[in-house]
């Protein structure tokens, strides 16, 4: 199962109102005489429950069956991530009171028990709104589940050549979502200027960002009413900024896609958006960054393609040497473009990562979002909250803080855990035990998914429950503590292994040079020093790298290539491992990695 699918974020839900259930039970249990509300709310719960379990194996069943490979399948089923979201949020204050209420039944202290025992933690009318409010999602999932079966059974029913129909239109409609929609007519000289204008394509990290998301999650942003403030106010401006691991670049995915699906039917509005990233270099300069929103801006519009062509034909004349674009003319012909429009979504993401080139990228994007801006352009800027982003942008943006939400936190850990046990990477004795991990993995979270995706590794490679539950009560704290735990585990291994996650990890690291796809990191991992020639029991496969890297890495591009799980893992491995007492050998460097290389492309120096 997709852990990121509608089915596998509703089985998230399911393991939600389990723990709801459990809880409220417990209460039952230790509360003599407990209201008919109360015992009313549980039996509700239990159905909820059991609704969404049936719902996850009809969306699992749907999603499996369209098999279109495509984000934004889920679009095709009579249930939304909306519909869903209600539902989450009440299980949640359920459980946030529950929880509570379950800890002072736990007290040592005889007065606390007692008190507690007096005390339901919800007032009398606000259970009775909680009641009805869980019963309506009943309904709700009850005709949901009712309208897929007929759905499904009139799929079934239905002619082979329809339902091929029906799944290529699903793909159409899924991809027009996720592309920039180009309303322009194409010839040979404008695929010229647009690839001039296109160095830098962000469409893949645009597509990673939608893979990695969770279907339910970030619609605390996309529903709220500061993102509809945004959306609907012309020249507005928002700055989402987290800590590290927070899922920035997760929510400018969500941000991109509800953008382009209000604006496809809308011919006078247009998105353009941006992801920089630590990967690539070419996404530092604030050249290809506006190059590329220029080119974005040219498709969606016969007028504003015009323009750029203009420029064009100014950079590429017929009796001179051609040029390249600069920034400040780049901006005053987005601000002409942008003429055009009636509103235009400008979302750029990552701008910590530029490196040194933070301070002028984030100087000429102001100058296009502020100072020479067009009145209809709404800009959304992500990154951390470093001060000299800050100092730049607290004047001019409304800042919305994103640690804050857990709700996202509790969701993501639930469906994870299910996806894992589900997948057999967990195997847990104790039921109870997954409560245990939710409960620790949210609390200690602190707003990272990425903390949470290394502690959730961490405990499938434990062998017991005794093992997981020690595990639960040493978290590492941050983030550079968890990657220092994986690469601490290493120090007991053969020294073979070492040496395959070293040169891994430098391998990765290298710029430069064309990035390696991971065929050719695992034919160069398999190369040792004193041999010319490669056996087949000396090639190290793609499993093997996956395994002892651990969550230090991640594959992309249909598993094509091989990548730094985060921007965090690189900034480890090249600020702290150096001063490390006992993992300076992990350190990455440019120096080291050409070292790693040079050998095997000789044209390297």
């Amino acid at each position: 199962m997709d852990p990121v699918s509608l089915s596998a974020s509703i089985a998230g839900l399911v393991a939600l109102a389990d723990l709801v259930f459990r809880n409220a039970a417990k209460y039952v249990k230790g509360v003599r005489g407990s209201r008919q509300e109360v015992d009313d709310l549980l039996d509700e719960v239990k159905s909820v429950s059991l609704l969404l379990h049936n719902l996850s194996l009809v969306a699992f069943e749907l999603e499996s069956e369209s098999a279109t490979g495509e984000p934004g399948d889920e679009q095709s089923h009579n249930v939304k991530p909306h519909h869903l979201h209600g539902c989450q949020k009440i299980l949640r204050r359920l459980e946030t009171g529950l929880t509570g209420a379950n800890e002072n039944l736990r007290s040592s202290s005889g007065f606390t028990r007692l008190q507690r025992r007096l005390k339901w933690p919800f007032s009398s009318t606000e259970t009775k709104e909680i009641l009805q409010e869980v019963q309506r999602h009943n309904q709700t999932i009850s005709l949901a589940l009712a309208a897929d079966s007929i759905s499904q059974l009139r799929k079934c029913l239905a002619r082979q050549e329809e339902t091929t129909k029906r799944v290529k239109d699903l793909q159409v409609t899924a991809k027009k979502i996720l592309d920039i929609e180009i309303k322009i007519l194409l010839t040979a000289k404008r695929r010229r200027v647009l690839q001039l204008f296109s160095k830098v394509n962000p469409q893949s990290e645009f597509e990673t960002a939608i893979k990695l998301r969770h279907p339910l999650t970030g619609l605390w942003l996309i529903d709220g009413p500061e993102f509809e403030e945004w959306y609907g106010s012309v020249n507005s401006r928002i700055w989402l900024t987290g800590i590290p691991g927070a899922g920035k670049s997760v929510i400018a995915g969500a941000i991109i896609s509800e953008c382009l699906q209000r604006t496809k039917t809308h011919s006078e509005t247009a998105v353009a958006y941006f992801f920089c990233t630590y990967r690539d270099p070419r996404t530092h300069g604030s050249s290809n960054i506006l190059s590329s929103l220029a080119a974005q801006l040219a498709q969606q519009n016969e007028s504003a393609y015009r323009v750029l062509e203009e420029y064009y034909n100014d950079l590429q004349p017929d009796d001179h040497l051609s040029a390249g674009p600069t920034t400040e003319e780049l901006i005053e012909v987005i601000c002409e473009m942008c003429t055009s429009y009636n509103q235009v979504y400008l979302i750029i993401d990552g701008l910590d990562e530029c490196g040194n080139q933070v301070e002028a990228t984030l100087r000429d994007l102001l100058a296009l979002a502020i100072i020479k801006g067009h009145e209809m352009i709404t800009t959304a800027f992500l990154s951390r909250d470093e001060p000299q982003i800050r100092h730049r942008l607290e004047d001019h943006f409304d800042c919305i803080e994103m640690e804050a939400h857990t709700e996202d936190i509790q969701l993501y850990v639930a469906s994870e855990l299910e996806q894992r046990i589900n997948s057999k990477r967990l195997r847990l004795r104790n039921i109870a035990l997954k409560d245990h991990i939710m409960d620790r993995l949210v609390s200690g979270a602190k707003g990272m998914f990425r903390w949470v995706a290394c502690q959730l590794d961490h405990i499938c490679e434990l062998p017991t429950d005794r093992a997981r539950r020690d595990a639960l009560e040493k978290l590492p704290p941050t983030l550079p503590a968890s990657y220092e735990r994986i690469l601490m585990r290493l120090e007991d291994s053969d020294e073979s292994v070492r040496d395959l996650v070293r040169n891994a990890l430098q391998l990765i690291s290298a710029r430069g040079v064309e990035k390696l796809g991971f065929d050719e990191v695992c034919e160069a991992l398999s190369i040792s020093d004193h041999s010319n020639t490669l056996h087949d029991d000396e090639t190290v496969e793609k499993y093997e790298v996956l395994q002892w890297c651990g969550s230090l890495v991640r594959t992309s591009n249909g598993d094509k290539t091989i990548e730094y799980a985060h921007y965090t893992v690189q900034e480890f491995l090249e600020d702290i491992c150096p001063t490390h007492p006992k993992l300076s050998a992990y350190a990455v460097s440019d120096e080291k990695a050409c070292s790693l290389l040079g050998p095997l492309c000789p044209g390297i120096v």
